[in-house]
C-alpha cells in the first residue's frame, strides 16, 4: 500500500491533483471488493478499460489516468491512423487500446498468456476496434516452438524453467519477423520482463526497415543496447510537457518509466510529436 502511495504521489499526472488520485485509489479499494467482478472504467476520451483488482498495470491507470505517462504520451503524440503499432507483451491491453481506440491505427498485439489473452480480447472487443487490432496468442522470441511462461504475476509474468516450481504454462513462441511478414510498423512496445534480447533476435530482419521509427524495451543489457545502436537507433527520453525527444546525455534523472526509448529517426519523431493535437486526461492536457 505505502508503495502505491508513493508511486501515486511521484506519478507526472497523479501529483497535478494528488487527493482526487488518492479518492480514486479508495474508491477502487473499496468499490472493486463489494462488486467482487470486473468493472468497465472510462480511459482516455471515450475509450474504456475492463479492469479487476489484479491488473496493477490497468490499476494504474485509474489512479493516475496513464499508467507508464511518458511512454504512453508518447505513443498518443507520435502515433498517426495510417501507422501500424507494434504491443509484444500486450498484457489486457492498455497500449492497445490507446494506439487504436484513440489514435485509430492498426496494432498488431501479441500476448501469451491464456488468461491475459481473454482479457485484452476483452478490452479489444469493448471498445470496438476488433478490425484494427490483429490479436496473436503467443509469445515472441528468438525461434518459433514453445516455452514455459510463469502466469502467476500479473504485469510481470515471464519465461521461466521447466523445472521452475512455480504456476505455470507452455506457450507458442514465434519470431517477431514471421509475425510481421514484411510489414512495417512505426513505433513497437516491447515489455517481456527480460525476455526482450530474445524478441530483438527474432526481429533482426524487421527492425532494419527504415520504416520502424522508434522502440520502447523495458529491457536494458549491453547486448540489446549493442544490437539497437548496429540497427540505426539511439537511446532517448520523450517530454511530454515539452514535446521535445532529448539525448541519451540527458537521460539521467529523467526517466520515471521503466522502459527505454530508443529512436532511429530524431527529426521524423520530434516532427511528429510537436505537431500533434493535445491530449487531456483526468483534467490534465499534454
Amino acid at each position: 500500500m505505502i508503495k502505491t502511495w508513493t508511486w501515486i504521489w511521484n506519478h507526472p499526472l497523479g501529483k497535478h491533483r494528488r487527493m482526487a488520485a488518492y479518492g480514486r485509489w479508495l474508491r477502487w479499494q473499496f468499490g472493486t471488493r463489494l462488486v467482487g467482478q470486473p468493472v468497465v472504467m472510462p480511459f482516455v476520451e471515450g475509450s474504456r478499460l475492463v479492469v479487476e483488482r489484479s491488473m496493477t498495470g490497468a490499476t494504474g491507470n485509474i489512479y493516475c489516468g496513464l499508467h507508464e505517462f511518458e511512454d504512453m504520451a508518447f505513443v498518443l503524440h507520435c502515433l498517426r491512423e495510417q501507422d501500424t503499432f507494434v504491443d509484444v507483451g500486450a498484457n489486457v491491453g492498455s497500449y492497445t487500446v490507446l494506439a487504436s481506440a484513440v489514435v485509430g491505427c492498426r496494432t498488431i498485439s501479441l500476448e501469451p498468456v491464456p488468461s491475459t489473452y481473454r482479457k485484452l480480447q476483452a478490452n479489444v472487443r469493448i471498445n470496438g476496434i476488433e478490425a484494427l487490432v490483429d490479436l496473436r496468442h503467443c509469445a515472441a522470441g528468438a525461434d518459433s516452438g514453445e516455452v514455459w511462461f510463469r502466469t502467476d504475476l500479473d504485469t510481470m509474468n515471464r519465461v521461466v524453467e521447466e523445472h521452475a516450481a512455480v504456476q505455470k504454462e507452455r506457450v507458442q513462441v514465434r519470431r517477431l519477423d514471421d509475425v510481421l511478414h514484411g510489414m512495417v510498423a512505426a513505433i513497437w512496445k516491447i515489455d517481456v520482463e527480460g525476455y526482450e534480447g530474445e524478441v530483438l533476435r527474432g526481429a533482426e530482419k524487421s527492425l532494419q526497415a527504415t520504416g520502424v521509427k522508434a522502440v520502447m524495451l523495458e529491457g536494458h543489457d549491453d547486448r540489446i543496447v549493442a544490437n539497437m545502436r548496429s540497427a540505426g537507433f539511439a537511446e532517448m527520453i520523450y517530454d511530454p510537457w515539452t514535446r521535445q525527444v532529448l539525448n541519451g546525455d540527458r537521460i539521467q534523472g529523467r526517466r520515471s518509466s521503466g522502459n527505454h526509448l530508443w529512436v532511429r529517426d530524431r527529426d521524423w519523431v520530434q516532427s511528429r510529436c510537436r505537431e500533434s493535437r493535445r491530449y487531456e486526461v483526468l483534467g490534465v492536457r499534454f
